[in-house]
């Protein structure tokens, strides 16, 4: 089989679970745009490539960073839902009628927990924190009284915001920002602590703390079709690199070690539970089956 040429080339530490599943949204968001596309790992499993079915010369990472950096990321509340909770926000408690303080905590909580979507030109729900049924829901990092939408808007500003301007396609997931609240899928030690985590807040003491936004949203991404697979005889959950093209419907097999593929290679990560609610990923180590 002959390989394509790709027309995005990351480079990756599979060995952080946070990547590999940024390299799965990657691959996600880039057969959205385009109709179809394949991605895989080179041999060396430092490498994550991509490549359009259909290669034009607009199919690239310009243009799908440009596509990512301009849609609308929202949840699935409805105009006259997010309407009414700004009008109610707008009152002070006091003047809130009973009715009217539960009517706001309801929406709030609508506003926390219902899923997200990208909107054109990706129309993708993400929703894979509610379910239950095949567990997906295991892998949420944040707890029930953090919103979601702020968290996945907090880690798309720095897109919107040109932080990514000047950076090579090759170091999209080394590129880093400061902004304390992330979902905590970046295993790096020193991407990975907050003021809960150390134990004091860092800015006051001329410190700060730094995040890969990007990468923590293309992994958020790549969590709706891409899953660990959890091994029964620990706590711990397996995922395999894949070296030959695949669309994302064959990958997301393979990503979870249920499909082979020639030079794949196993992972075993654990969660690290900061507390009963929160949750990190902590880093993965090699393994042979």
């Amino acid at each position: 089989m002959n390989t394509p040429e790709p027309n995005i080339r990351v480079n990756v530490d599979v060995t952080n679970p946070g990547q590999f599943f940024a390299c799965c949204g990657l691959l996600e968001l880039a057969d959205r745009l385009w109709n179809g596309a394949e991605g895989w790992f080179d041999e060396s499993a430092t490498l994550f490539q991509t490549a359009a079915l259909i290669p034009t010369d607009d199919r690239d990472s310009e243009s799908l960073f440009a596509a990512l950096k301009k849609c609308k990321l929202s949840n699935i509340m409805t105009i006259s839902q997010l309407n009414r909770l700004d009008e109610l926000k707008a009152k002070r408690v006091k003047n809130l009628s009973t009715e009217e303080k539960a009517e706001k905590k309801s929406l709030e909580g609508m506003w926390r927990e219902k899923p997200l979507e990208l909107r054109e030109p990706f129309p993708l729900r993400l929703d894979w924190f509610l379910d239950k049924h095949s567990d997906g829901s295991r892998f949420k990092t944040w707890a029930g009284r953090q919103s979601v939408i702020d968290i996945a808007q907090n880690m798309k500003q720095p897109l919107e915001a040109g932080d990514y301007s000047d950076v090579p396609v090759m170091d999209w997931f080394a590129h880093t920002s400061g902004h304390e609240v992330t979902f905590k899928f970046d295993a790096d030690e020193g991407a990975h602590s907050s003021p809960l985590d150390v134990g004091f807040v860092l800015d006051p003491l001329g410190m700060s703390s730094s995040n890969r936004p990007l990468l923590e949203l293309l992994a958020f991404v790549g969590l709706e079709r891409f899953r660990p697979l959890p091994l029964s005889e620990s706590k711990s959950y397996l995922y395999s690199t894949w070296t030959v093209p695949l669309l994302p419907a064959a990958a997301s097999t393979a990503a979870s070690g249920y499909t082979k593929t020639p030079g794949s290679r196993l992972y075993e990560f654990e969660l690290l539970y900061r507390t009963k609610y929160l949750k990190s990923f902590l880093p993965a180590q090699p393994i042979t089956r």
